[in-house]
């Protein structure tokens, strides 16, 4: 995620070629047939499914993928393939913390896969809880300056109302739950826009988000997020660029959902 945001770091991925998109829709799926495994298939009562859903409509994917992936979760049509969340801890070059969540139906392939795909690229695995304690589970949201002004009309598109900056920024800190609040660049279809990064304890994520919705503004973006208790600085340009290169490589594998750094 982006801009000047001090949380997190935005993916731009212009022009994302087919053997991309074809990992990432493969990614997005898994997620949502697991949150239909552990909550259920109705989007309205669960709210972790709501957000893989949201995530793989951001990323274009076609509704009739996401309803498969939720069927396969909740047994409809299922090819006997079980998914389960595992996180693996390491520490990068650097010596930097690392995260590596999983989403895998094999989990000796992928941890054997993950291992050596660490310890190849300059990093160590690392003992459960020896690295997960430097982290904290966060609510990022991202607000767009647009309101959505619902139509009254059945079947003709809503309409959007451009907010001023200052102004949301006065509405949006009298939420409460809000942790705090950052200008931000986001790229929406490929274009930067202006929006807002909110950040929430765990537990007011929804709470948050709901009152959001309730202001109608646009939403571009709400996941949850694991940040550093305290970040690293690395300021050598070759230990980023070693850094920048194991966490991509790691990205690429068809079981890793997210890779997070304490830098």
């Amino acid at each position: 995620m982006s801009g000047h945001s001090k949380w997190a770091k935005i993916k731009r991925q212009k022009g994302v070629n087919d053997v991309k998109r074809g990992n990432l829709f493969t990614k997005l799926a898994k997620n949502i047939t697991l949150a239909a495994k552990e909550g259920g298939g109705d989007i309205g009562m669960n709210f972790t499914l709501r957000l893989a859903v949201d995530k793989a409509k951001v990323a274009n994917m076609p509704s009739d993928n996401i309803q498969r992936a939720i069927d396969k979760g909740t047994g409809k049509g299922s090819d006997g393939v079980v998914y389960h969340r595992v996180t693996y801890e390491a520490l990068g070059p650097g010596g930097v913390a690392v995260l590596v969540d999983c989403q895998t139906d094999n989990t000796n392939r992928t941890v054997s896969e993950v291992r050596n795909m660490i310890e190849t690229n300059g990093g160590k695995m690392a003992s459960t809880g020896s690295i997960s304690w430097q982290f904290t589970e966060k609510g990022l949201i991202i607000v767009g300056l647009t309101k959505i002004l619902p139509s009254k009309q059945f079947g003709k598109d809503n309409d959007y109302l451009s907010i001023d900056a200052e102004e949301a920024e006065i509405e949006l800190f009298e939420i409460e739950g809000i942790e705090d609040l950052n200008k931000v660049e986001w790229l929406v279809e490929d274009e930067e826009v202006d929006a807002f990064e909110l950040i929430t304890v765990k537990e007011d994520f929804s709470k948050v988000l709901k009152s959001i919705e309730q202001l109608n503004y646009k939403i571009l973006s709400a996941e949850l997020v694991k940040v550093p208790n305290e970040k690293v600085e690395v300021n050598d340009e070759k230990t980023l660029e070693k850094i920048n290169d194991f966490v991509q490589n790691l990205e690429d594998h068809d079981d890793v959902d997210s890779v997070w750094t304490n830098n």
